[in-house]
């Protein structure tokens, strides 16, 4: 399991409940074992899978919940994005602020393009095209005609 592997730590709060909490306790997932009302499912709290972020479930800032029927992959790859320790990039304006706290902001700055290697400029002196010579003398014609020209029209 993602988590575990993640160092989340297993815990038995209740009879038939198996939970997971976060190495800095701000993430949490509980797995309830045993018969469970389908529709209850579906439409409480009370499911198969509650995965949540805070310091409890009873008051998360965010949480998921999964019903039996839900794929194990689809619960897999939740919980190892969940567990994945990888920064987040966010906007700043886009983090609330009940989440002072338990987010390290850190700003990201964009990385500068990489010094151009001697074959990239041998390559970039070789592309270009020979200047070109400056054009001669070219009749030029005009499309207008003028009003008035001397002489009979045709």
């Amino acid at each position: 399991m993602p988590l575990l592997k993640q160092g989340w730590e297993i815990d038995r709060p209740r009879w038939g409940v198996f939970a997971l909490q976060a190495p800095d306790g701000h993430a949490g997932m509980e797995f309830t074992t045993g018969d469970l009302d389908p529709e209850a499912e579906l439409t409480t709290r009370d499911a198969r899978w509650q995965l949540w972020a805070g310091k409890s479930i009873d008051r998360p800032v965010w949480y998921a919940t999964a019903s039996t029927d839900t794929p194990v992959a689809l619960l897999t790859a939740v919980t190892q994005c969940v567990a994945d320790p990888a920064p987040l990039p966010r906007w700043r304006e886009e983090t609330c602020s009940y989440i002072k706290g338990m987010a390290q902001l850190t700003p990201i700055l964009p990385s500068r393009p990489p010094a151009p290697t001697p074959l990239d400029v041998q390559r970039a002196v070789s592309s270009r095209r020979p200047a070109a010579r400056p054009a001669a003398s070219v009749p030029r014609w005009s499309t207008t005609s003028r009003s008035a020209l001397p002489g009979p029209r045709r």
